[in-house]
């Protein structure tokens, strides 16, 4: 029976490859303890899974799997459904059914999730007496995997091993965080993908300032000409955002914000729902041409709008625009360069239009740049000319 599982380093969670087995006792090390399907009793388990509202807990043509273990200071909560008919592959699920699995955590919290299916719907409801629970609802997915290793290094397809109908999914404490600022921040964050391997959560590379999702796999399904298509939905919470991607103005965030760096072959489609509380992005129709690729979110504004130069005198010059729009990070001033074709340059910063020069050089004329300032960089440049002479 095949498993995945999951490797905790720090605040960086990496799902391993389908079927590997983390050893050692190193930080990696999953050691596991088994929990078998609710069936009466306390312990937090299983608590019930339907197929298209159906109770299928019984089922005989299904084989519904649930554990749970520590590592690293999280307690997990997982389950795995498989075919069990005798007759056909164990992850054959039908792709077009919905299941909603609900687990109960008892006591732990459901801070985060991940899933392998697809239009994934996850809801947390319950309390500490009570025991706190979580509805995962979605339908299984298409995967190749087995030709990626730990680190996401894949091959085009040797050694994969395709699944018409997957259907998997976790859910723990965030207690791999250690500061408990970034785990309550955290709480709600929801991740599923169809790739075989996984990097979780979402990293923010500080040097671009982009938010960036790490997944892998093989560019063909295992019969070597059949291209895989792969999927990633998240929800982000504002806190979350706040606090761990620098982004503060979530309510801002658009599709345009995210990009997914594929190589070749088609552009992927992005689309992103802004809620009061947290931001849902969904991706589909990604290739892996490159076997390995970053789905990243720049969150710098957008372009100042309708950027115009004039020459008021010989020596002053006054660059106007319309305010840019914030992209998740709030607009916090302009920064505003003016270079001449003789190489004279001027350069202001301002809160807001205009940005006013007075040593121009007379009888040049003046290229001019505009960009918004904010805590991710600076934004798209928008462009300007200052004449000569005065109009």
């Amino acid at each position: 029976m095949r498993r995945a599982r999951l490797t905790a380093l720090f605040v960086t969670v990496c799902l391993l490859p389908l079927g590997s087995v983390v050893g050692g006792s190193s930080a990696g090390a999953a050691p596991t303890t088994p929990l078998p399907p609710c069936g009466g009793g306390t312990t937090p388990c299983l608590q019930s899974v339907t197929e298209n509202g159906i109770d299928v807990t019984s089922d005989p043509d299904l084989d519904i799997v649930a554990d749970r273990y520590l590592q690293d200071g999280a307690r997990y909560f997982h389950f795995l459904i498989m075919s069990d008919d005798g007759v056909n592959d164990p992850f054959d699920l039908d792709p077009a059914s919905t299941f909603v699995v609900v687990i109960n955590t008892g006591s732990r919290f459901p801070g985060e999730t991940f899933a392998r299916g697809r239009d994934v719907s996850i809801k947390r409801g319950g309390n500490a007496t009570s025991g706190y629970t979580v509805r995962f609802e979605m339908k299984p997915v298409v995967m190749s995997y087995g030709a990626c290793n730990s680190m996401g290094s894949c091959g085009g397809s040797a050694g994969n091993t395709d699944a018409t109908g997957y259907l998997e999914g976790y859910a723990n404490d965030l207690g791999y965080v250690t500061d408990p600022d970034d785990r309550a921040a955290m709480k709600g964050f929801d991740l599923a993908s169809n790739a075989d391997w996984v990097s979780s959560p979402l990293q923010l590379d500080y040097a671009t300032n982009t938010i960036i999702l790490d997944v892998a796999n093989s560019h063909f399904m295992s019969d070597g000409t059949t291209v895989f298509s792969g999927s990633a939905e998240f929800r982000l919470p504002f806190a979350m955002l706040r606090r761990l991607y620098l982004v503060d103005d979530p309510a801002s965030l658009t599709a345009g914000a995210f990009e997914v760096r594929t190589g070749s072959g088609p552009a992927p489609t992005v689309a992103v729902a802004v809620g009061p509380n947290d931001v849902d992005v969904d991706i589909t129709d990604v290739t892996f041409s490159k076997r390995r690729l970053k789905i990243s979110g720049d969150t710098r504004p957008g372009r100042p709008r309708d950027a115009k130069g004039i020459r008021r005198s010989t020596g002053r010059g006054v660059v106007r625009w319309r305010p840019a729009k914030s992209r998740g990070s709030k607009v916090r001033g302009y920064k505003t360069t003016c270079r001449s074709g003789a190489g004279h340059r001027v350069g202001k910063s301002t809160l807001k239009s205009p940005a006013v020069f007075t040593t121009l050089k007379a009888g040049q004329r003046y290229s001019c740049k505009v960009r918004a300032k904010s805590r991710a960089g600076l934004g798209k440049r928008a462009f300007a000319k200052i004449p000569r002479r005065p109009a």
